[in-house]
This record gives structure tokens, C-alpha cells and sequence, in this order.
């Protein structure tokens, strides 16, 4: 018996030794990287080897999943994790849960978070928190009416640390942009940040940047900023190396003598023992509100509060409380003239990722009832750092990755105006849709499920037998395993609204048909409110499944057809669905059939021709306002797909001005790859001309000029 256990551990040796030998110097650089938490390093060491051709073993490729978690690039992680489904370990349930939840597939993420319960992984008080958040986002898909939260075209490379108005413009991080080859950057792969200020026009845009002080510049990230009442104090949040080689978030202050900001101070809240930043001053001057990891918190980060006091000195830090504090990450306070706290959580209920709240005051240095700011505000990504124009309250800016994981933009908040803005458009990122169970008491159903092999749903419908580890506690076999559907959206549920002015369209009728087959797969109504809810049969929750929707209202609206992937009915339900109104006009009738094409950022001969076309009649019926819907192919950058489609948009509106068109008729609008017109979504293989059919400019008749 013991020479027989010498032996199998001579075996297991050797074999662990083969194992070690066998992985390629850059996989073991690699994996050295990720359990010193390096994930850019160990993520590039990992493509390293695959660009090789070295196959990857599914520990590296678990591993790989992981480091897109942890670097934020939610989008990709989910992928990652989706691939593996077969081969992943309950230790990789939390993260992939996460993956899901934050990419606005709640349904999913609900059913992951199940299972870390039948593994036992996680801590499961947090797990019920995230359940309780994915019901109430699937249960709260309306965004405020008043708002617009549009992208801006500052470049911050990558990450945001926010944005703060100063005098005539605002101060924010960014890199230099240079090109030279020899940038640092950060342990997540990003550059390194300093202080830039921009000039705002007198519509609220920002100009070009330059740097905001030469005795600014650092080695590492500075940025998270704070001016007190009369701007002559500022507080910002850097990167410092502490004795003994690691790195610790602080915060400093400087003053403006009137040229330059001298004197740093780094503020006797910090310690080499935890982390401070995110300062924000209060209007009053009296305190400054904080975000810090120190010891005796709720969570991760949580807000604190410490009085200032003329002399400079600062009092004991308090922690702002469970009404404010989470299990979470708290970050990015902002407290407004009017004493609100508005700041940023992803331990509340919210739509994924961090979402920006507010709070009223309830006592002197006091906050509570914190409350989200809905969509458009919030989406299902990191939404955060939003501050409020100190001479017009309805504007300000917030900061967010909702266009691409992984990359922070600056967005302009604006009220809506109906002249300029398209009131059915939103920029967030939409929830998807998913059935729910509920217990009596109104609860998400956790289904009690046998123990056994890490049992992750895939992606297609057919049944597959799950291994049982030999460790499996449960005696009873599962004989007859049920297909999991819940990768899959469970129905087609959207608004259908009028390009003319916007009207929710009752008695619509959408038919949803089996684009292989055309069999009808389900068919309704619209009601009052224009909207409509179909459930899909189970045998059509597929992968591969594509649908051919139609959307038409007799004699009144335009009838509509689109092609669409079952993966892609989440953002197409939730963007919503316009018809164009039959006018009486017969010329108007045509207008919104015009398409005006463009390769690259240049419009065709053919679309300079239709744009003749219509200036020719807009000249002639000057009351009519048109819009001129731009979009893209599902090829390259989301983000810069969105500014093409944004900037095409502009160059034909100019060039409808330079033939005289008044500035009112025209509203520009960039969609970029949202609304496609074939099958051509990300990542399908198709033609350069079926790609180029979806990069066109749309004409639609908006309004009539003295009508609401």
C-alpha cells in the first residue's frame, strides 16, 4: 500500500513537471503576471503566444477571461467566459455572473448568480444584492424625458477621472496624445494622465485642449479635481510611491497665485496604510467629501466627510453611513449648490457596473435616501463623476463606458430640446429583455439545483450530459438534463414611435417571421402607448436564429422590414422602432424615402444629388424641418463609428446651408452602427458592398416650424 502511494506520487510528479515543461517560456512569463494581478502584462505575454500559433490550454484561456474582467473590458470578458462554458470552474462563476450583469444581460447574470449559491462561491449576501439588482433593472427600463446624455469628442485615452468646471471652460485628464513610441502607461495598458483645460463656446462645447499648468506635470496619474468657492484652492488626487516600493492614491492641494498653482500639500487625511481620492469641496467651502479603502468601512471604497478649517488644517474623517455606503465601490462625489450629494455606486440597485446616484441633505454634513438617476444618466456600464454647470443647472457632464468597454468618454448632459434633439434617441446602452420567476412574496425564485460538474448553460438548446466529479455529495443522477434557454432572449418587446414629432403609434401591427422558413414565428399589436410585448416559442431561442420583423399601420405610416439576429433583439427592442408618417405631400411623401450615401467620411456623386433634391424643396417650403439620420457599418471602433456618423451627418447639413437652407430646417443626428439594414451585425462575415449598405444618411421629415 505505500509503495503503491510512492509510486502515484512519482506519477503525478512527473507529470505536473511535463505539464510546467510543456508551457511555452511566454505562457509561463505570462501566468507569473497574472498572480501578481499584472493583467495588461500576463493579457499581452497570453496574445503573444496565440499570435505564435501556440495553442492555449483552457487554464490560460480561463485566465484570459479573467484579465479582461479585471481590466474592465467587460465586453470581451463576456465572450471570453461565454467560449469556456464547458470547461470553466465554479471559482469562475463570480466574474462571469459579473461579465453578464454589466453587459445588461440580467436574466443571465440572475441565473449565473444562482449557481455561485449551488457552489458555494462568493459571498452570497453580496450574490442576493446583485440578484435584487438585476430585478429591479429589468423592472425599471424607463430613462428621464428631460435629458440627453450625448458623447463629446474629447480624447482622454482611454479613462476618465472626471471633469470640473473652472472660470470660462473646464479642467479634466488627458494624455499628450504624443506618438513617439516611447509612452508609459499604467499597469491596465493606459497612458498616464495630467491636468488640461478647454475653453467652452457659448453652447457648451469644449474647445481645444491645453495643458492647464506647467507645475502640474507628474510622473504618474493626476486627476479627480476639486476648486473651493473662489478658485484660488484645488484639490486633486494623485499616484505617489510609498517606502518600500508600492503605490498608494492621495490626495493634495495647491494654490493659484495668480499665474500658477504653487505650494503642494498632501492633506493630513492620507496614510501610507490606505488609499484617498476623489475630493470634493462643498459649496459652502466648510467641508470636503472624499472617497477612501481605510479600515472600519462598508465595503470597498466608501465616503467620508472631513470639516476644513481656516487655518488649513482638517478635521477627523467620518464615514458617511449605510444610507450611503456599500459593499461596494463609492466614488466620484460631487455635492451641488443646492447641498444635493450626487456620486457614484455599483453596491446599490442600479443597471450594472458603477451608477450615479444622489442623495438629499438630512443634517449638517448628513446625506441619505439616495436615489438613481435613471437612464439616460445610467446604462449598463461604469456611469460616474457627474457634475452640474455652476450658471445653468440642466446642464453638466458625466463620465462614462457605455460606448466601449473598457474606454472611458466625456458625455455633454443637456435638456432636451426638441429642436435640436431627437426625442426617441438615447444614448445609453439598453437592458435586454428575460423572463423572471417570483416566489409569493414578490422575490426572485432561487431554484434549488443538484450538486455536481460546473453546470453553465450553453449556448445552444440541445440537452448535454454534465460529467459528475467523483466529489459530487449528490447520490441521484440527472437523467433527462433540460435545455437552458436564458442566453437567449425570451420575447420581442419594444415602442413603436413616430419619426414625426415623435407620437407613441397604437395599433401598430409587428409581425415577427422565421427568416429562414418565413413561417410567422409571433404577431401583435401595439397598444396606446405605442408599445408591444410578444413572447418567442422556446424552439426558436437559438443560436444562428434570425428573424425578418415587420412593422406597419396601414394607410397612415410607412410599413418597415428588418433582418435581425435573436443576439440582436435586445438592443433593437430597447432602442425602439420609427415609423414614417404617409403625408399628403406627395413631394414629403418623398423626402422620407431618401437615402444619401457616403464611403469613408466623403458623400457620393450620388448623395451630393439627392442633397440638391432636397435643398431644392426645403428652399421652397421653408416651415419644414428635416433630420438627417447618419449611420455606419458594424466594422471598427463603436466610438469612432458614432463621431463618423455624427461628423457625415454635419457635412451634409453644410453643405444644404451652403445652398441656401436655413439652419432650423436641418437637424444633424450620428447613430453609428446601431440601426443596421441587413445581417451584417459585428463580428458576421460579410462583403465590403453589404458592409457599405448600412453607411448611408437618412432623411426624415421631423416637424413643421410653428406646430408642436
Amino acid at each position: 500500500m505505500k509503495l503503491n502511494k510512492i509510486i502515484s506520487f512519482i506519477v503525478l510528479f512527473l507529470i505536473s513537471v511535463s505539464m510546467v515543461m510543456g508551457q511555452s517560456r511566454t505562457i509561463r512569463r505570462g501566468n507569473k503576471y497574472f498572480e501578481n494581478e499584472e493583467y495588461y502584462k500576463a493579457l499581452q505575454y497570453y496574445n503573444q503566444a496565440k499570435n505564435a500559433g501556440e495553442e492555449l490550454s483552457v487554464d490560460v484561456q480561463r485566465k484570459i477571461a479573467h484579465c479582461y474582467y479585471y481590466l474592465n473590458d467587460i465586453e470581451r470578458a463576456f465572450v471570453a467566459f461565454e467560449e469556456l462554458k464547458g470547461n470553466l470552474l465554479p471559482e469562475d462563476l463570480v466574474n462571469y455572473a459579473l461579465s453578464a450583469h454589466k453587459n445588461g444581460f440580467y436574466q443571465r447574470a440572475i441565473d449565473l448568480y444562482r449557481k455561485t449559491k449551488q457552489y458555494k462561491v462568493g459571498n452570497q449576501s453580496q450574490i442576493n444584492k446583485l440578484m435584487e439588482a438585476c430585478v429591479w433593472a429589468l423592472e425599471n427600463d424607463e430613462f428621464n424625458p428631460n435629458y440627453y446624455v450625448n458623447p463629446s469628442t474629447l480624447l482622454t485615452f482611454g479613462q476618465s477621472f472626471g471633469i470640473q468646471y473652472y472660470k470660462n471652460g473646464v479642467v479634466y485628464s488627458s494624455s499628450s496624445g504624443d506618438k513617439d513610441g516611447n509612452r508609459k502607461v499604467d499597469r491596465y495598458g493606459k497612458e498616464f494622465l495630467n491636468l488640461y483645460y478647454s475653453e467652452l463656446d457659448e453652447n457648451g462645447r469644449i474647445g481645444e485642449k491645453r495643458l492647464f499648468d506647467e507645475n502640474m506635470v507628474f510622473d504618474y496619474h493626476v486627476g479627480a479635481i476639486s476648486f473651493t468657492s473662489d478658485q484660488k484652492t484645488m484639490y486633486y488626487t494623485r499616484s505617489v510611491r510609498i517606502p518600500g516600493g508600492q503605490s498608494r492614491i492621495k490626495i493634495f492641494s495647491v494654490e493659484f497665485d495668480g499665474e500658477h498653482w504653487v505650494n503642494e500639500k498632501v492633506l493630513p487625511i492620507n496614510s501610507n496604510d490606505y488609499d484617498c481620492a476623489y475630493p470634493a469641496v462643498t459649496p459652502d467651502d466648510r467641508y470636503l467629501v472624499f472617497a477612501s479603502n481605510m479600515k472600519g468601512g462598508y465595503g470597498g471604497t466608501d465616503l467620508y466627510i472631513a470639516e476644513r478649517y481656516e487655518d488649513g488644517r482638517f478635521g477627523q474623517p467620518k464615514n458617511l453611513g449605510p444610507q450611503i455606503n456599500t459593499f461596494g465601490d463609492e466614488r466620484f462625489p460631487f455635492v451641488s449648490k443646492d447641498y444635493v450629494l450626487y456620486y457614484s455606486s455599483d453596491g446599490m440597485k442600479g443597471f450594472g457596473g458603477l451608477d450615479i446616484f444622489k442623495a438629499e441633505k438630512t443634517g449638517e454634513a448628513k446625506w441619505s435616501n439616495p436615489q438613481n438617476m435613471m437612464k439616460p444618466f445610467n446604462s449598463n456600464k461604469d456611469d460616474f463623476g457627474y457634475v452640474i454647470d455652476p450658471n445653468n443647472p440642466d446642464r453638466g457632464f458625466l463620465s462614462s463606458n457605455r460606448i466601449s468597454s473598457g474606454e472611458d468618454v466625456i458625455f455633454y448632459v443637456e435638456p432636451r430640446n426638441l429642436d435640436n434633439e431627437n426625442q426617441n434617441a438615447s444614448d445609453e446602452e439598453m437592458l435586454p429583455m428575460g423572463g423572471l420567476l417570483y416566489d409569493e412574496n414578490g422575490l426572485v425564485e432561487v431554484e434549488e439545483m443538484p450538486m455536481g460538474g460546473l453546470d453553465v448553460p450553453e449556448s445552444t438548446p440541445e440537452a448535454v450530459s454534465e460529467p459528475v466529479p467523483e466529489t459530487d455529495p449528490q447520490p441521484e443522477p440527472v437523467t433527462e438534463p433540460v435545455p437552458d434557454l436564458s442566453a437567449f432572449p425570451d420575447a420581442f418587446a419594444t415602442k413603436i414611435l413616430s419619426t414625426f414629432n415623435g407620437d407613441a403609434i397604437e395599433n401598430a401591427s409587428v409581425i415577427v417571421k422565421d427568416y429562414n422558413s418565413g413561417q410567422t414565428v409571433v404577431e401583435g399589436m401595439t397598444d396606446q402607448n405605442g408599445r408591444v410585448h410578444l413572447l418567442l416559442p422556446d424552439k426558436y431561442r437559438k443560436e444562428g436564429q434570425a428573424f425578418e420583423i415587420s412593422i406597419s399601420k396601414e394607410h397612415e405610416y410607412k410599413s418597415k422590414n428588418m433582418i435581425v439576429d435573436i443576439m440582436e433583439l435586445e438592443q433593437i427592442s430597447n432602442n425602439g422602432i420609427s415609423l414614417t408618417p404617409v403625408f399628403d405631400d406627395v413631394v414629403l411623401d418623398d423626402i422620407g424615402t431618401m437615402v444619401i450615401p457616403y464611403i469613408g467620411e466623403n458623400i457620393t456623386d450620388e448623395g451630393l444629388k439627392v442633397l440638391d433634391k432636397l435643398a431644392a424643396y426645403l428652399l421652397n417650403n421653408p416651415n419644414v424641418v428635416v433630420k438627417l439620420n447618419s449611420h455606419t457599418e458594424a466594422r471598427g471602433n463603436k466610438y469612432n463609428n458614432l463621431l463618423i456618423s455624427q461628423k457625415v451627418a454635419e457635412k451634409a447639413k453644410e453643405y444644404l446651408m451652403d445652398h441656401g437652407v436655413g439652419d432650423v430646417n436641418v437637424i444633424p443626428r450620428g447613430y453609428g452602427e446601431r440601426y443596421l439594414v441587413n445581417k451584417c451585425f459585428r463580428g458576421k462575415v460579410c462583403s465590403d458592398s453589404e458592409h457599405l449598405k448600412n453607411r448611408r444618411i437618412e432623411v426624415v421629415v421631423w416637424k413643421m416650424l410653428g406646430k408642436n
